[in-house]
């Protein structure tokens, strides 16, 4: 992004309601998640089988959702983690 390019949304983040901001963090975190969900997956692609990337894939999710909880990625599901 370029400086004017964060500046214009950071006046539309300003500009918006407390719930609509929370939506659009939201919305940031998911895409977030998303592009993270995609570099693994490329990685193993790389590094594992078919079959082991699915094993790890399966496993992950059971983690995220039947382990965390989380059903849904969103902020305040997430706000305690810290990227290692």
């Amino acid at each position: 992004m370029t400086p004017d390019q964060q500046r214009r949304m950071f006046q539309r983040l300003k500009g918006m309601s407390n719930e609509r901001f929370w939506k659009q963090m939201n919305v940031f975190l998911t895409k977030s998640y998303a592009a993270a969900e995609r570099q693994y997956g490329e990685a193993m692609d790389i590094v594992l089988t078919p079959k082991q990337k699915e094993a790890v894939i399966a496993k992950a999710k059971e983690i995220r959702v039947d382990w965390d909880k989380l059903d849904t990625i969103d902020i305040e599901n997430t706000a305690g983690e810290e990227l290692a």
